[in-house]
């Protein structure tokens, strides 16, 4: 009898058959377009080389060996990337969403590597930097893209050269820098659900060797859900950020760069609808939630929740150069203040309530070595320095009034750390990276009851050090065709289960570890309009740091079993014709829990991990037409998750099923970009998905969280000069 591949090993190679297709019909025209020569072709009608500083860096992204997605300015622009978490539609294996409750918190996973949980006593798993600045929260990190640059997402553990807390992978905004180049510019938009948005930048010379950039942003919208309870809409929008940086040189070979920013949100907090209508209420035997079956209304006995988020920052970067090597210096000071009060239970009872008044600051030093030689021997080194503060009182409502919690946190961090490349010839290279990380937490929790009396108080002081690595070995096969393997580990450091209710649910959590491994294949083909990248990896994820509710709606954070993950992705960018460019990108997730004890068998046998849908895949098109001196530009994308759950418990009633959203935009540009007007539409099939959810059978509450429903409008954009 025939054997059987095991099921995840079978949609692994199912994916790899699809890559090897993918390139093979790209083969006879990489060969006909080479042979010919063809003299027509301008630049136009080739791919833009894309440069990135993934590895602290400025390299050619096809020439570094990591898996990189990146987007530039324009590809935000057309995309319709506005927020962080509309990446999502351009990187295999992404999932990203608004934390429950909050519009401004930020939930990350890569490759199914990810947390939830939004307090500070618990770390993400995926790193986001400004620039070079590290930012640790998820409160404050869903971050809206304006002045920027462009986005790189690094996949994968990245725990050589950026440390801490990225053991699913990193993600890089980039902002726009001062070069002196004047430039004043408008763009707007506006929409239905009240969307109004409008943002400015101007760049300018103030002086000899010194340059500066400035920008502003609001973007309003009302909301989309209607509150049966009280009147109204909830899950409306209000933010608004400025940013400015000033450039200056310093003799011949330094400049320092300062950068402000300032963000300010007044958003209500986000309302979760009820999902137990009458027939599903029935057919689980529990107590109606929704009545009139009608995702799009809620009921709250909560009307005015609090959302306020003020978040600021100072940035001093400065590089010298000494001809074989830079050195750079990465200074930096965050605050952010986060008032919340919210309805947790989807219900007009007051089942679960949640109130938090987080203060958060941070500064970090970091300062690198980083050669430029053009020798065999290429090599980054560093210090990095980092403490952060977060004090918070918090209070969860179970059915009455609790009692207030007032944790505080602070985190003592340093590493160092170095990378080195060497080519032994032109074709062969191999990579090694070592860095050695020790963090510090002193956590207290001080409870105080309704009548003023303690109820508990912990003080917890704990240390953790680890030494991550990274071997690789990489082969130019071709001028345009790069070949890769590499080993590499990732660590998120130790914790506390910060939302404990008593002595005896505090629980102190070991680092989380994951080793990676991965090969794939960069090429750039057809004479530069096709770009083909895949690859595989295989995650060995140990100590999940895992967050769930028990049946009476208390936190329990704890280190779970180990786990294998391992998938398959793809990207594919042509430009078949000087005006029409296609997109796709495939991603595959085969996770299994492993290692976990008979006393847990029920917890993890046979289930999948939560946040890790087995395939997504995005395909895009843009096409520009010509009108006389101007241009008519098309963009339609399209994005598919496969279906995945919302908690440990894998609820099938909060499960997330399998959607298919649908963008597009239609924009009339003036001639060297001017001015530009466009119509666009997002989810235009106006598709309903959970982006969160919770199942807590002891207090009843079986409630989720709704993407946006179908939006569109008018942008618009001027320049003035």
């Amino acid at each position: 009898m025939k054997k059987q591949l095991p099921q995840g090993a079978r949609k692994s190679a199912l994916s790899v058959a699809i890559g090897v297709a993918l390139a093979s019909t790209v083969s006879p025209f990489v060969h006909s377009q080479t042979s010919a020569k063809d003299s027509a072709v301008t630049d136009s009608n080739k791919l833009e080389t894309v440069i990135v500083n993934a590895q602290r860096r400025d390299e050619e992204m096809q020439k570094v060996p990591i898996a990189i997605t990146t987007l530039t300015a324009k590809d935000l622009e057309q995309k319709q990337v506005r927020r962080l978490d509309d990446i999502k539609f351009e990187v295999p294996n992404m999932v990203i969403e608004p934390n429950t409750g909050t519009s401004s918190g930020a939930k990350v996973f890569l490759r199914g590597v990810g947390t939830d949980e939004s307090l500070f006593s618990a770390d993400p798993s995926v790193a986001i930097y400004i620039d070079d600045v590290y930012i640790p929260r998820q409160t404050g990190a869903m971050l809206d893209l304006f002045d920027v640059q462009r986005i790189e997402v690094l996949r994968g553990p990245q725990g050589t050269l950026y440390g801490r807390n990225a053991t699913g992978g990193a993600i890089r905004y980039v902002t726009a820098k001062p070069t002196g180049q004047a430039k004043f510019e408008i763009d707007g938009r506006i929409g239905n659900i009240g969307r109004e948005d409008i943002r400015a930048s101007i760049s300018t010379n103030i002086a000899q060797d010194i340059d500066a950039t400035f920008a502003i942003m609001s973007k309003n919208r009302d909301g989309y859900l209607k509150d049966l309870t009280n009147g109204g809409k909830v899950n409306d929008e209000q933010v608004h950020g400025a940013r400015a940086t000033v450039a200056m040189n310093f003799g011949a070979g330094t400049r320092a760069t300062v950068a402000i920013d300032h963000v300010k949100q007044h958003s209500g907090p986000t309302y979760a609808s009820g999902i137990l209508d009458p027939g599903t209420a029935a057919r689980v035997g529990r107590p109606v939630n929704n009545p009139d079956n009608d995702l799009l209304t809620i009921e709250t006995n909560l009307p005015n929740g609090v959302n306020d988020l003020e978040q600021n920052g100072i940035s001093l970067v400065t590089s010298t150069d000494f001809g074989s090597m830079t050195w750079r210096n990465i200074l930096a000071y965050r605050k952010m203040n986060n008032l919340l009060y919210i309805d947790l239970d989807g219900t007009a009872a007051t089942r679960f309530h949640l109130f938090q008044d987080q203060k958060q600051s941070q500064n970090s030093y970091e300062t690198q070595l980083v050669s430029t030689s053009n020798g065999a021997l290429k090599w980054t080194t560093g210090l990095f320095f980092f403490n952060e503060k977060n004090d918070q009182p918090t209070r969860q409502d179970i059915f009455a009034t609790g009692s207030t919690n007032f944790i505080k946190q602070t985190t003592k961090a340093y590493a160092g750390y170095g990378q080195a490349d060497y080519s032994f010839n032109p074709v062969w290279k191999a990579t090694g990276g070592l860095r050695y990380s020790n963090e510090t937490k002193d956590l207290s929790i001080l409870s105080i009851r309704t009548n003023g009396t303690e109820a508990f108080n912990i003080s917890k002081k704990d240390k953790w050090t680890r030494t991550d690595w990274r071997v690789g070995l990489d082969a130019q096969l071709a001028p345009d065709i790069l070949a890769y393997g590499s080993a590499a580990t990732g660590f998120k450091s130790g914790g506390f289960n910060g939302r404990a209710s008593s002595l005896a649910t505090f629980t102190t959590l070991k680092p989380e570890v994951v080793t990676s491994y991965e090969i794939g294949m960069k090429s750039t083909l057809a004479d530069r309009r096709v770009r083909f990248n895949i690859n595989y990896y295989l995650n060995d994820y140990k100590d999940l740091q895992l967050t769930a509710f028990d049946t009476n709606g208390l936190a329990v954070l704890t280190n779970a079993a180990s786990a294998t993950l391992k998938g398959v992705e793809i990207e594919v960018l042509a430009q078949v014709t000087s005006a029409w460019q296609l997109s796709a990108n495939i991603g595959t997730i085969d996770a299994k829990y492993k290692d976990f004890s008979a006393a847990n068998a029920a917890t993890f046998a046979g289930k999948p991990l939560k946040q890790a849908p087995k395939s997504q895949w995005g395909l895009g098109t843009n096409y520009r037409i010509a009108v006389g001196s101007d241009s008519v530009v098309l963009n339609v994308s399209a994005k598919h998750v496969s279906d995945h759950y919302q908690n440990l418990a894998v609820s099938e009633l909060i499960k997330t099923s399998a959607y298919t959203l649908v963008d597009a935009r239609a924009g009339y540009e003036a001639k060297g970009g001017k001015w530009a007007v466009a119509l666009w539409g997002k989810n235009l099939g106006d598709k309903k998905y959970y982006t969160g959810a919770f199942d807590i059978a002891g207090i009843g509450i079986a409630d989720a969280y709704l993407n946006l429903p179908r939006t569109y409008g008018v942008d618009f954009r001027y320049r003035f000069y």
